[in-house]
C-alpha cells in the first residue's frame, strides 16, 4: 500500500507534463482553468485518502505482528507448561 500515493504523483507529474505540450483551443483552456481548481482539489484528496489508507495498513501490520509474538509467547509457556507436567506425572509414577 505504502508504494501507491507515489506512483500516483509520479503518474499525475507526467501525465500533466505531457498535456502541457499540447496546445488546445482558446474555448478549451477556458474550461480547463474553470476546471483545474477543482481538478487539483480531486487529486489532492485522492492522495489524501491513499496516504490515509497506506498508514492505515501500516498500522494494522503491526498490530497483527504484535498479535503473532504474543502467540508465540503463549505457546511457548503451554509448551513449557506441557513439559513439567509430564515430568511431573512420570515422577509421581516412579
Amino acid at each position: 500500500m505504502n508504494t501507491i500515493a507515489p506512483h500516483l504523483a509520479q503518474a499525475t507529474v507526467l501525465a500533466a507534463r505531457h498535456l502541457g505540450a499540447v496546445r488546445p483551443s482558446a474555448t478549451a483552456r477556458m474550461a480547463a482553468r474553470a476546471a483545474g481548481g477543482l481538478t487539483l482539489a480531486v487529486v489532492v484528496l485522492v492522495v489524501a485518502f491513499l496516504a490515509a489508507i497506506a498508514s492505515a495498513a501500516r498500522g494494522l501490520a503491526a498490530l497483527l505482528s504484535q498479535f503473532l509474538k504474543v502467540a508465540a509467547a503463549m505457546t511457548s509457556v503451554l509448551f513449557t507448561m506441557v513439559i513439567v507436567i509430564m515430568v511431573a506425572v512420570a515422577l509421581l509414577v516412579h
